[in-house]
């Protein structure tokens, strides 16, 4: 189990839609992928404008959660255009897709999984409240269904709040995760094992996201 933290960088903000918001990549695979070849990718947007045209992604589906705020999206399909809120749930449609988002809300924040169609993701947000649980506790609740996948990878993204990691190695300082930092862990590299780490947090809103690449 290889366990990293990407703490969040405000350099690393990119425009989207002409300056409808900012986008931050936290994770992609495989890594070294260019923006048209890559398997799945994680980034949290900023939606700041009161109608914005969400970027195609021909091939991909796209796995959106709205963290905070509301909006609403309009989707162009044949002659109907159809109002559908959706804010704070999970929304899949195709990356084919023109959609538009109207802000109900000042602004919004939202989490997008971007990937191929034969990869399986899954996700949830959780409050949590004085926890001191092992990684393994939380990444081996039910989020998969029948997938034997050749990788999978845990994404842990702080909404708000702070959370530490604890290594389990006793020369090594505990991680501390504050709002914008996230945790990947996948089954590639050094098996270390998740029940290792220790997640501690007095009050914190966290997103968990479960991505399954098939072999």
């Amino acid at each position: 189990m290889n366990v990293r933290i990407v703490k969040h960088n405000p350099a690393s903000l990119k425009s989207w839609g002409g300056g409808a918001g900012k986008v931050c990549e936290i994770y992609r695979f495989p890594e070294t992928a260019t923006d048209k070849d890559y398997m799945v990718r994680f980034s949290t947007a900023s939606i700041e404008v009161p109608e914005s045209d969400f970027t195609l992604y021909p091939g991909y589906i796209r796995h959106h959660r709205t963290l905070r705020g509301a909006c609403v999206f309009e989707i162009h399909a044949s002659d109907n255009n159809t109002l559908i809120d959706q804010s704070g749930t999970v929304f899949d449609f195709s990356g084919d897709t023109q959609l538009k988002c109207k802000l109900t809300t000042t602004t919004a924040l939202a989490t997008n999984l971007i990937h191929h169609p034969q990869v399986y993701v899954n996700d949830r947000v959780l409050q949590l409240e004085t926890v001191n649980m092992n990684l393994d506790e939380l990444f081996q609740l039910p989020l998969l269904r029948d997938h034997t996948p050749q990788v999978l990878v845990n994404i842990v993204y702080v909404i708000e709040g702070d959370v530490r990691l604890d290594s389990g190695i006793e020369d090594q300082q505990s991680q501390r995760l504050r709002q914008g930092d996230a945790l990947i862990s996948s089954n590639e590299g050094l098996n270390l094992g998740a029940s290792r780490y220790t997640i501690i947090s007095n009050v914190a809103k966290i997103y968990h996201g479960v991505i399954a690449i098939p072999q």
